[in-house]
């Protein structure tokens, strides 16, 4: 069989790219090594699809390379309100904003977003091949041939690699388009799972497993001599026997591929500044002066975190009576409270993560087009590259942007 455009990976950025192409007069066939298209795309957002984030600029993105590369004129090619568009105007999707700029089909389902996209993708006459898993790639003159792991053939003047990463591998991102990349020149930047779980300081955590409460979490990241304050989220923090995870942790594990040392200080109390605290803490010890350390919480945050931070802060018995508390171990308390530091280890690894960080350098990418420097005719869409974002609709913001930009150029 032979091809003018072949789309590898059935992904968001690899749908994109192929209506993209089509629709500007290309003959374009789309391979997705799964049963079915756009499996990763479904369980997005829980089940609902954040779609993009009408928020979305280049201070959104990131890389693994040292020097950030400009991507700002191929987020300016597809605007989040031109995703509005797309989605309502072409697909039928009605986009609902929610809190921080997130977009969501009004339906709150992600199959919504899967269906649209395969019946716009068939109406326009686009071959869809599941089941076929590249497994070898190569090229003779000006023609790529493309095997199958069950030795089908299929000949493609251009190539659009949108393999995606190495999360969820179950779904399709399995790191094959890696190699598919490598074979023709190209480098990797280092893998690293990120909007996922967090392993922290076991010592930092003991005991805690299951809380889950509203904090105040701040990234502080070292990658020189000093730390230096990188962004605060809030949200739900949830305790688990490795380390912390919740919305909070999803929005700002972000940072951990940036830098060297990763340590995270939380705020259990984000509705009262520590003047305010130390005021009401110092209340409680008139009002409980009859009760032990043990109670000393009760009513105020979690009873079995606040025995913990109890200790944490210098107190080694609960049996003490909180009559005897000093204005200096309520200040010790205060400041535990409201910035407690725990150092992060490391990631829950790429079965949990929602994205990868890290992939083809930007530097061996034309940027004018998404075309390879080291392979004419080889194009790159969506995670397989070098850039990530925030977790809140970026990621999927960008596989739409630069699957556009792609099938525009290829």
């Amino acid at each position: 069989m032979k091809t003018e455009v072949t789309v590898i990976g059935g992904g968001a950025a690899g749908l994109m790219a192929a209506i993209t192409a089509k629709k500007n007069g290309r003959d374009v066939v789309i391979l997705e090594r799964k049963d079915r298209i756009l499996k990763k795309v479904l369980v997005t957002g829980n089940g609902r699809c954040n779609l993009s984030n009408v928020n979305a600029t280049n201070e959104n993105y990131f890389g693994i390379e040292k020097q950030k590369q400009d991507i700002n004129h191929i987020l300016n090619n597809f605007l989040p309100t031109d995703v509005i568009d797309f989605f309502e105007n072409k697909v039928g999707i009605i986009c609902n904003e929610e809190s921080r700029g997130k977009l969501y089909p009004l339906s709150g389902q992600a199959a919504s977003i899967v269906d649209g996209l395969r019946f716009y993708a068939q109406n326009l006459g686009i071959p869809i091949y599941t089941d076929f898993y590249v497994t070898k790639v190569t090229k003779e003159m000006f023609e790529f041939k493309i095997f199958s792991e069950d030795k089908r053939q299929i000949n493609s003047k251009k190539i659009i690699l949108a393999t995606g990463g190495i999360s969820y591998p179950e779904l399709g991102s399995n790191g094959s388009g890696y190699q598919i990349a490598e074979n023709f020149g190209h480098s990797l930047t280092k893998l690293v799972p990120t909007i996922v779980q967090l392993k922290t300081e076991k010592h930092k955590i003991k005991g805690l497993r299951g809380i889950k409460l509203d904090a105040k979490v701040s990234a502080f990241g070292k990658n020189e001599d000093k730390f230096e304050k990188i962004c605060t989220y809030e949200g739900e923090l949830l305790f688990t026997d490795y380390g912390i995870s919740g919305n909070v942790v999803f929005n700002i594990s972000f940072v951990f591929p940036l830098y060297k040392e990763v340590e995270f200080e939380v705020d259990f109390m984000p509705k009262f500044d520590y003047n305010n605290l130390f005021t009401i803490l110092k209340k409680r010890r008139e009002i409980l002066k009859n009760m032990t350390m043990e109670q000393y919480f009760n009513g105020m945050i979690n009873k079995k975190l606040g025995q913990f931070l109890t200790k944490m802060s210098g107190i080694p018995k609960l049996s003490k009576n909180i009559s005897e508390l000093t204005d200096n171990e309520i200040k010790k308390i205060c400041t535990i409270l409201k910035k407690y530091k725990i150092k992060i280890l490391d990631t829950n690894g790429f079965k949990n993560a929602q994205v990868t960080a890290g992939g083809i350098p930007l530097s061996e990418i034309n940027l004018e087009n998404l075309e390879s420097k080291k392979t004419k005719g080889l194009y790159f869409a969506g995670e397989v590259m070098d850039v990530y974002g925030e977790c809140g609709g970026f990621n999927l913001h960008w596989a739409w942007a630069s699957g556009k930009f792609a099938g525009e150029n290829v």
